[in-house]
């Protein structure tokens, strides 16, 4: 199956996919950290399989990745993966 290209009003293209996650970034709150989890089953989709398409609105401009660690007593320490879109994208879309 061909993979289709998206092109936005910047010019950039994005996947169907990452398309797909750009939309449902610009319809949080402007500048609202989302975890993946949260992201993956609003998108009906596995958190492995948005991976690709993250990275792809990450670098090319339109998305931005916080990691934040977590301890929790007793317990080794984890992190968990927030993103949101860039401030210029989000104004650009409201």
């Amino acid at each position: 199956m061909a993979s289709s290209r998206t092109q936005p009003a910047n010019g950039s293209a994005l996947s169907d996919r990452a398309f797909r996650v750009f939309y449902h970034l610009s319809l949080q709150t402007p500048g609202e950290w989302i975890e993946v989890p949260r992201l993956a089953k609003a998108l009906n989709v596995k958190p492995h399989a948005l991976r690709p398409a993250l990275t792809e609105l990450c670098n090319a401009g339109f998305a931005e990745r916080d990691r934040r660690y977590l301890r929790a007593r007793g317990r080794r320490p984890t992190s968990r993966t927030y993103f949101r879109l860039t401030d210029t994208t989000s104004e650009a879309s409201a």
